[in-house]
């Protein structure tokens, strides 16, 4: 569907410019969500040059270099914070892996990792000077991007989401923040949300394909990079579009570039068996997902993971799984359950099932010695679990597909 493409007031920046990272097109800085050439996926090439260690406790300030933005237009310093990363000991013995440290998102405003693209994308939205946009998802990041849109009084935004998602939202409804719950599932919730954006002119935020959330995301690993003892072999992650696994093999290029990585981590991605179209088709060789492969009413206890269709990003988790020697794996209800249980008993994090994903992906690869105990780990825990029902505020209101 047709977006439009805001280009910066200013002249073109020297900081970064748009590159294609699948036929490596170029431009110079503007808002647009697809190469218009092959459609393929767009990343900010940051000019590394002039890098300079920051310190502060506002993550966007302390990477500042790292991000295709300036810092006038990070209007709050709280919208997202620098989280722990610390060994797990005792997890880390009780799955064969000593050497495993864990980064906790679950500290962040709203509970999640997405607080982190929250910050960014508004960041960037301000230097194009974009005030008002739509955007769905399954809970997490409209949440996020909620908060931060009330806490600036000049922007507007409209979220959509499937009914059977409605409560992971958590999102205060007013004047300048709309929740429309279209009566189908995620995908059919952001076919909805896009024609609203066609229809009334308004920009339409991109998910995935929005670089500036990956930007984000990428923040959560320089900050664990930077906390490490040693440099992490394996890094891991739930998945369900990919944005966090993008998001990291940038930060690893980038950090490779300028000298504070000197090796590439194998990434590991891990979805639940109940949604686990890539890994299915990761498994089988495939090289594409196809329609067959979509599920239309996706269930699991990872609810942050739940993503049907992954056909439009599982040729970008392939990539990175080839390139990196890693895989893309799935766990059983059960093995979530377990791994939770043990997140919390052994190390005092309780965290939602889909950040103990990880947890029992690593049980599984270290009995199989996939991983061995020699191999520093990383794995990212995304969030917690929330106890969420939409505050039905005057602007909810609910959207029938067809």
């Amino acid at each position: 569907m047709p977006v439009a493409n805001h280009r910066e007031i200013a002249q073109p920046s020297p900081k970064y410019h748009l590159s294609c990272v699948s036929c490596g097109w170029e431009s110079d800085p503007e808002f647009r969500l697809r190469c218009p050439r092959c459609s393929g996926a767009l990343d900010p090439r940051i000019n590394l040059e002039n890098v300079t260690e920051r310190d502060g406790d506002q993550p966007e300030l302390t990477y500042l270099d790292f991000l295709p933005v300036e810092s006038e237009h990070f209007l709050d310093a709280d919208v997202s914070v620098r989280t722990p990363c610390h060994p797990a000991p005792r997890l880390g013995a009780a799955i064969g892996l000593p050497r495993l440290w864990v980064k906790d998102e679950s500290q962040q405003p709203t509970g999640t990792t997405k607080d982190r693209l929250a910050s960014v994308v508004l960041a960037v939205f301000r230097q194009f000077g974009i005030k008002e946009f739509v955007a769905s998802s399954t809970g997490n990041s409209s949440t996020a991007l909620a908060r931060a849109v009330q806490r600036d009084h000049s922007m507007r935004a409209h979220f959509f989401c499937g009914r059977d998602f409605t409560g992971d939202h958590d999102i205060e409804t007013g004047d300048r923040v709309s929740l429309t719950v279209v009566d189908g599932n995620y995908a059919q919730a952001t076919q909805t949300a896009q024609e609203f954006a066609a229809r009334h002119g308004l920009v339409w935020e991109g998910g995935f394909f929005n670089w500036a959330r990956r930007e984000g995301l990428k923040l959560t690993y320089l900050e664990a990079f930077d906390a490490m003892d040693d440099e992490p072999d394996v890094v891991v992650q739930a998945i369900s579009s990919g944005m966090g696994m993008m998001a990291v093999r940038k930060g690893v290029a980038e950090y490779l570039a300028c000298g504070r990585l000197t090796s590439s981590p194998r990434l590991l991605m891990v979805q639940q068996d109940t949604c686990a179209p890539m890994a299915v088709a990761w498994r089988e060789g495939r090289a594409e997902l196809t329609e067959d492969d979509v599920i239309e009413h996706p269930t699991g206890l990872a609810r942050a993971i739940l993503l049907g269709d992954g056909r439009a990003t599982y040729p970008y988790m392939r990539g990175i799984a080839t390139e990196s020697g890693g895989a893309i794996v799935s766990v059983s209800q059960d093995e979530l359950v377990q791994a939770r249980t043990m997140l919390r008993e052994l190390e005092g994090l309780d965290v939602c099932h889909s950040s103990a994903a990880t947890i029992a992906a690593l049980r599984n690869e270290a009995a199989a010695q996939r991983i061995t105990p020699d191999q520093v780990v990383l794995v990212n825990l995304t969030g917690r679990e929330r106890n969420t029902a939409a505050a039905a505020g005057p602007a909810l209101a609910t959207a029938s597909v067809g």
